[in-house]
């Protein structure tokens, strides 16, 4: 899969890139809302993984503004990484448009469970879905 790393920490997307690389995926890299905009207009992505806490346009914004401009097209899920693994940054998650959420540090069992959920099912509504 291409992935979407979407976080304005260096080491953050550092050690996403590294664990995802290694499952064979290829990672590009957005250190911002508006790259990530960018990006998502430019690239072939299959999986977006969004930070939430970013420095201006954070992770909420930043996928609100795709959902709302990319309703022709086809809907590339995107699940939250964040250290705010609460019910209520699930809550805002899911009303924001993404599909689900993996806390921080990245539980890697959860990612590969995501990752095989998407690629075999290709739902982005799926209750299995984190």
């Amino acid at each position: 899969m291409r992935i979407l790393v979407v976080d304005d920490d260096d080491t953050n997307r550092l050690v996403v890139r590294l664990l995802m690389e290694r499952r064979g995926h290829e990672i590009i890299e957005a250190e911002s809302g508006e790259t990530a905009l960018k990006a998502l207009s430019d690239e072939k992505i299959d999986l977006v993984l969004m930070d939430l806490s970013m420095p201006g346009m954070d992770g909420f914004e930043t996928v609100q503004r795709y959902r709302s401009t990319s309703q022709h097209l086809p809907q590339i899920p995107i699940i939250a990484l964040t250290a705010h693994n609460t019910q209520d940054y699930r809550a805002r998650s899911i009303a924001a448009g993404m599909n689900g959420l993996i806390g921080k540090p990245l539980n890697v069992s959860s990612m590969d469970h995501v990752i095989e959920l998407i690629q075999k099912t290709g739902e982005l509504d799926d209750p299995r879905l984190v």
